[in-house]
């Protein structure tokens, strides 16, 4: 009897962890943080700047020149601080992307996007970038000031410095943009 109600517990058990694993998820994102392994390096560099501020400062006796080595390794440390402390991310979501920087954020809807690609800028150094091409008037400089670089009226070039290479970001981006529009075009032969 007790081995029959435990049978009867581990299957309700398992059953409803069934339910739970298959039910479609609501949204699935995709975050990719901001590289800040410069940003850590440059601190790095700021702390020997002020170091050898200090040094030329008190023992070769180097006045003024230590002092402004070591107001200058001051101000990049601070900033490199800033920069390593700022909330950076680029957020890959089913209807579009977000893209957040510091304080600044915006979303950028796929339904907005005509194409989303890999371009050359310059084939001799072999420099590509990731560019979106908005529909015609729907790129929002103002939001996208910043976050993205706007090149052109309906063009924007998404900064390469995060922790995913370009080409990560531009597989998974694509793969979401194909998906809705697949399903846009599924909704009208319906």
């Amino acid at each position: 009897m007790t081995a029959l109600l435990q049978g009867a517990v581990l299957n309700g058990v398992v059953g409803i962890w069934h339910i739970w694993y298959n039910a479609p998820q609501k949204r699935r994102k995709m975050t990719t943080k901001e590289n800040k392994k410069g940003a850590v390096s440059a601190l790095f560099l700021a702390v020997a700047l002020f170091a050898a501020g200090c040094a030329g400062y008190f023992y070769y006796g180097i006045g003024g020149t230590g002092i402004f080595t070591m107001a200058v390794a001051v101000i990049c440390a601070i900033f490199c601080i800033k920069k390593i402390f700022q909330v950076s991310f680029l957020r890959i979501e089913d209807d579009g992307f977000l893209v957040q920087k510091g304080g600044k954020s915006a979303k950028f809807y796929f339904k907005d996007i005509e194409e989303i690609g890999v371009r050359m800028v310059d084939v001799k150094r072999k420099i590509d970038v990731l560019n979106v091409r908005f529909k015609r008037g729907r790129l929002e400089r103002d939001a996208a000031d910043g976050l993205m670089q706007p090149i052109g009226d309906d063009d924007a070039v998404i900064y390469d410095k995060y922790e995913l290479s370009k080409h990560e970001v531009f597989k998974i981006l694509k793969q979401k943009f194909e998906a809705l529009n697949t399903q846009k075009s599924e909704n009208k032969k319906k």
